[in-house]
């Protein structure tokens, strides 16, 4: 409900002289509110390099929500993170270079 009441406006409709609720957001309200998900992001930054069991673990663990592993996926995707399959990891594409670098030394 703290969702909803942050993002709607509430307005009376002229004809009917009710009180209208206009979301600002389409669909159903997400799981975990803004604050959470940057603390999320937070944490995966400091880790640098995760892959989406470990996320969806610590999503269950910190916040009590359950994500399915495309969920997951597409909030490291929201987050900028990009997979690569060398590492079979999620991380930044400067994160990767500098390992893959460090592994093939160019």
């Amino acid at each position: 409900m703290e969702t909803i009441e942050k993002e709607s406006m509430k307005v009376i409709d002229p004809e009917t002289k009710k009180v209208v609720v206009l979301r600002t957001y389409m669909g159903r309200p997400p799981k975990l509110s803004k604050k959470d998900m940057e603390t999320l992001r937070h944490c995966i930054e400091n880790q640098k390099i995760c892959n989406v069991k470990e996320v969806q673990e610590y999503i269950k663990e910190k916040f009590n929500v359950s994500y399915s592993s495309k969920e997951v996926r597409e909030i490291l995707k929201k987050f900028n993170f990009n997979y690569y399959p060398l590492l079979r990891k999620y991380t930044y594409e400067s994160y990767y270079n500098e390992m893959i670098n460090r592994k093939f030394e160019f």
